[in-house]
């Protein structure tokens, strides 16, 4: 296991949910233990994203398996999109919606924009969200979905269920019709995916 920052200890541990374990439709979110010299964790590791041990929370589709959790590698992910958090900001994908919660806990962030796909996903992570009024969750697909000429300051892609090459031209088809409606855009996993991408 490398060894952490203290400050990336206490992104890593602010990252983390505490929402109900339950089920809706195809969905479910669930608790699993990561123990440091575990199978799991070793495999984390072999794929460059070894896991702090720790009690974590994941989003598990019943044909799909995990989509997204909040462990140590997803929490360094999404770091550098969290600095650049203010003002209005656009979510494409709601996961398990660690993104979300920790960048309201910014007083910079004024509004946020989410599009999820996934009407379960909504009722099942969306609702402890429906009572802020910072929040507009739009039930729709990123790709088609028309917002005319609305602006944000940031904008934040994670629709992927894993890291493969797979996921480059959609990216880039995300960045290139936010392109003029943001000061700043990414994709979760972008930089892995690009490397792949090339060396394919």
């Amino acid at each position: 296991m490398e060894r952490r920052t203290k400050k990336e200890k206490e992104w890593i541990n602010k990252f983390r949910v505490d929402w109900a374990e339950d089920s809706l439709g195809l969905w479910s979110v669930k608790y699993f233990e990561v123990e440091d010299k575990s199978i799991e964790n070793l495999r984390l590791a072999l794929h460059g994203r070894p896991c702090i041990p720790g009690t974590y929370s994941k989003l598990v589709h019943q044909h799909r398996g995990i989509i997204m959790s909040d462990t140590t590698a997803e929490a360094l992910d999404h770091y550098e999109a969290y600095q650049q958090a203010k003002g209005r900001v656009l979510i494409n994908g709601l996961g398990l919606g660690c993104f979300l919660r920790i960048i309201l806990t910014k007083p910079e962030v004024t509004h946020v924009d989410v599009v999820e796909i996934d009407k379960d996903v909504i009722g099942l992570v969306g609702r402890y969200f429906f009572s802020d009024e910072r929040v507009t969750i739009h039930c729709a697909n990123a790709f088609t979905y028309e917002w005319g000429r609305k602006k944000w300051d940031v904008v934040w892609h994670d629709i992927w269920d894993s890291i493969c090459t797979d996921n480059w031209k959609e990216m880039q088809k995300l960045r290139a019709k936010f392109a003029k409606h943001c000061s700043w855009q990414s994709c979760w996993s972008e930089t892995e995916v690009a490397r792949l991408y090339i060396g394919s």
